[in-house]
């Protein structure tokens, strides 16, 4: 064989006495990993002798293609399980560039950190790092956790052939109520962030179901408000493409306080993907960052919201 036997692809974890002399395989053939035991013989490989400077624990590679033998220096990331017993590409020559950072489970920042070194805050967005919203899924509560214990005595259940009303109406006060047919509709997410074609489909959906769909904070699709009869209008911090002449095409309206995912930060949307029709809805030139503010500019106190939804009731004859 020419090239080293991928022994594992992830390293040994050893502890070492200083002073000590070791011998560290290099072909990978030995059973005794990440030592040499002398199955190299017949091969054009001879372990590498090493003497451990310090006392401790050490991570040796495994992989047999680290450019810093014995000791690994990730190269072991190239190779999956399918790699391990197999001969490998051989070792690489080593650029005189410095590794990249990559994050790790043991370091999840580094990559990060070593980009904040690099370029410091100019390439972050302009509420801080461009990266998905929420927590992960993993990391939530689960429903498993929690058993409901329903009344079933003083509140009895109903017969199986007992029909069931799933009717909602929101604004039962207001002067143009909207009935929905279920307690469910298609929450705010912008055109931009879904696409033209996916917020129409969503829309239609919801219309064959009886339902809602909301605009989302990035403005009005004019094609999907026209696929649904109980439209929700939604009016964030940075008022993308709102004007008052679409308010009568709409039949509720809320403003966004805030997202759940991201408290208190506001909005970012790359101006590479302000475009075309995206950045025609929301008002805004075309490859410019579409930035919504943490907050309200012109709406402080409870009378400033109060005084808009009067408006707002005014022109369409009172939706909700």
């Amino acid at each position: 064989m020419s090239n080293p036997v991928i022994a594992d692809n992830k390293p040994v974890k050893v502890t070492l006495d200083k002073d000590e002399e070791y011998y560290f395989c290099v072909c990978g053939l030995s059973k005794k990993q990440p030592f040499c035991d002398g199955s190299h013989t017949g091969t054009s490989f001879n372990p590498k002798a090493f003497i451990a400077e310090q006392d401790g624990d050490a991570y040796l590679c495994a992989c047999k293609h680290t450019g810093n033998a014995p000791y690994c220096d990730g190269s072991h990331k190239q190779f999956n399980d399918e790699h391990i017993g197999k001969e490998g590409p051989g070792i690489k020559l080593q650029s005189t560039e410095p590794a990249a950072a990559v994050a790790t489970p043991e370091e999840p920042t580094v990559a990060f950190i070593h980009q904040l070194a690099r370029e410091g805050l100019s390439r972050l967005g302009h509420h801080g790092q461009m990266t998905s919203m929420g927590v992960p899924r993993h990391e939530l509560p689960h429903w498993d956790d929690l058993q409901i214990m329903a009344a079933q005595m003083a509140t009895k259940p109903l017969m199986e052939d007992q029909s069931v009303g799933t009717e909602l109406i929101i604004g039962p006060e207001a002067k143009k109520p909207l009935k929905l047919k279920i307690p469910l509709f298609v929450s705010d997410m912008s055109f931009g962030a879904l696409s033209e074609e996916a917020k129409i489909a969503l829309a239609r959906g919801a219309e064959l179901a009886g339902t809602g769909i909301c605009s989302g904070e990035g403005g009005m699709l004019s094609e999907e408000q026209e696929a649904n009869t109980r439209y929700f209008y939604e009016l964030a911090s940075a008022e993308f493409g709102y004007k008052e002449a679409l308010l009568t095409k709409v039949q509720a309206f809320h403003f966004k306080g805030g997202q759940g995912a991201k408290t208190g930060t506001g909005g970012h949307l790359p101006g590479s993907k302000n475009k075309g029709k995206i950045s025609q809805v929301r008002g805004i030139a075309e490859g410019q960052p579409a930035i919504s503010p943490p907050t309200f500019k012109d709406l402080a106190s409870v009378a400033d919201f109060k005084r808009f939804a009067n408006r707002v009731r005014e022109i369409t004859g009172g939706i909700p």
